[in-house]
């Protein structure tokens, strides 16, 4: 917190979100002196908000601490139009260190290779987790280490040349596979052994992606 809570350069470990401390602190003390409280604040905890503002209708960034182990906790999203009622919170489906992780890993891990392409492979929600579990157990069987941290929505792996990150998008209804190596051959041949293993699947373009053409 020392040093990203001053400034972390192009990284944004929260994505779109503001999350340097200086600026947080202003929104502390400011939401701390609402009265009544614009939502229960012993539930939930401000970590990030919109810093452009221009931006229309912006949320704010919370844990949900009663869905928290004490180490980490669920995020949602309200805020917009200044409103925290119940039915304007959106559950983004992830941890703060699922958050944390995956944007710690494509930005670092990901990001070094220069050939990238991915797959978004679809199932019913309650299958999705069953379904990442199936596809990191896939990459493990040809090879693939695990790179930490393994959290349950966030896995990275690195075989054959290649990183391989895997996360639930559960507001996407999918798992999604980001791939990227050295090699536009051997990312192509990953994508296209997971995709003839999984028939709900599509790819997924991403930034540098080259792979797929």
């Amino acid at each position: 917190m020392r040093t990203m809570g001053r400034s972390s350069g192009d990284f944004n470990p929260l994505g779109q979100y503001e999350h340097r401390l200086d600026p947080l602190a202003e929104h502390w003390a400011w939401m701390a002196e609402e009265e009544p409280a614009p939502y229960p604040r012993d539930r939930f905890f401000l970590v990030g908000f919109e810093p452009d503002p221009s931006a229309i209708s912006p949320f704010e960034l919370f844990l949900d601490l009663s869905r928290g182990d004490g180490v980490d906790a669920a995020l949602v999203e309200m805020g917009s139009n200044g409103v925290y009622e119940a039915d304007a919170r959106h559950d983004l489906g992830q941890t703060l260190g699922e958050l944390l992780a995956e944007q710690v890993l494509t930005s670092f891990e990901l990001s070094a290779w220069p050939e990238r392409s991915g797959l978004l492979i679809f199932g019913d929600e309650p299958r999705l987790p069953s379904i990442k579990s199936e596809v990191v157990q896939q990459l493990r069987d040809l090879g693939g280490s695990l790179l930490p941290p393994d959290l349950a929505g966030v896995t990275c792996l690195r075989l054959a040349g290649t990183s391989v990150l895997v996360s639930l998008e559960a507001r996407l209804g999918c798992v999604a596979v980001a791939i990227a190596g050295n090699a536009r051959e051997d990312v192509a041949a990953l994508l296209n052994r997971l995709r003839a293993s999984w028939p709900r699947s599509t790819p997924r373009s991403m930034s540098g992606d080259r792979a797929h053409r």
